[in-house]
């Protein structure tokens, strides 16, 4: 009855939340960044992922992006998916396709609008919950699985000790909530570690939940759900741009905004302009011929992985077929 009570009163907390997607303008066209999750490749002992950005495009037909990590190394798209093309005046959505390494975290996007000037936006910041002995960090989805009854979600997430005695950690710490606080527990995981003060889990850890409604969607990540000491992270809410300072550095400013030309000073910088965006375009020359190896074969890894994804659901809707025969039987 408590757990019951508990997951109606979360429902009514995030029933309500109304979470913001990043985005930025030039001026004239906007992009909307509404999510991004990340797919394994084919192969176990793959060091590199796929990286699914949703977008939207509006008072623009099209974009480039270039996605910058922590490290300040830059990624070309490798395949862009459009759901919905901009047309009459109405906005665009698409996916767009990265090559990246594996549990790569990033700072931010540039986007140059077809006619349009560059402007960058800011990548999320890592989400994390807390109270007097655990820090739980979440990193995202790294594996969405859909069958026609189901869907299986892997989250990706690390603790630390932030207390003075050990702490067992498994996959049975973590549930996830819906949008109705209807609470999923994990079918699949790590293996449990003891972590001592000060600590922190040897890597990120992966905990995988089946059986999730079609309905639903993932609001929330709690850990030791219904207990006294536990802590919930709004997938939503707490899912916000990093700071200028964290991505930029204390004293720095933004450099791609930086670019656009000062009021009343168009018609004299029209050719140094032009000779910057024929740089541009040759410095992004370079860039895709250097990564043309990975990008190439993006679409073959592409359906390697979907053919991955194909697979674990029928063994899902197998696994759930079986179930339900043996209940009956």
């Amino acid at each position: 009855m408590r757990l019951f009570v508990l997951a109606l009163l979360l429902a009514l907390v995030l029933g309500t939340a109304q979470a913001v997607p990043l985005q930025g303008s030039d001026g004239n066209a906007t992009v909307v960044l509404f999510g991004a999750t990340r797919t394994p490749l084919d192969d176990e002992n793959a060091t590199e992922e796929i990286l699914k950005v949703d977008v939207g495009l509006v008072g623009a037909e099209n974009a480039t992006y270039e996605l910058v990590d922590q490290n300040d190394k830059t990624y070309l798209p490798g395949l862009y998916k459009t759901l919905q093309p901009a047309l009459s005046g109405l906005p665009g959505r698409q996916l767009v396709y990265f090559l990246i390494p594996k549990d790569d975290l990033f700072k931010l996007i540039k986007v140059t609008p077809k006619g349009g000037l560059p402007f960058a936006i800011n990548w999320w910041a890592t989400p994390k919950g807390f109270n007097e002995n655990v820090i739980i960090r979440y990193y995202g989805i790294t594996d969405w699985l859909i069958n026609p009854d189901e869907q299986g979600i892997v989250v990706q997430l690390r603790a630390a000790n932030n207390g003075t005695k050990d702490i067992y950690l498994t996959p049975e710490n973590f549930t996830l909530l819906d949008q109705w606080g209807w609470p999923y527990r994990p079918t699949a995981g790590f293996d449990p570690e003891v972590i001592g003060p000060g600590m922190a889990s040897e890597t990120r850890v992966l905990v995988g939940f089946t059986g999730v409604s079609l309905i639903s969607r993932p609001a929330a990540l709690a850990y030791n759900y219904g207990a006294p000491d536990q802590i919930i992270i709004n997938l939503e809410n707490d899912m916000v741009a990093l700071s200028d300072e964290k991505v930029y550095g204390a004293n720095a400013t933004k450099t791609v905004s930086a670019s656009a030309p000062a009021a009343g000073s168009a018609s004299a910088s029209s050719g140094s302009q032009s000779q910057a965006q024929a740089a541009s375009a040759g410095d992004q020359a370079n860039q895709t011929s250097n990564t043309t190896t990975k990008l190439s074969s993006l679409k073959e890894k592409i359906a390697a992985s979907k053919a991955r994804l194909a697979g674990t659901q029928a063994s899902l809707h197998e696994s759930t077929k079986n179930e339900s025969q043996n209940s009956t039987a």
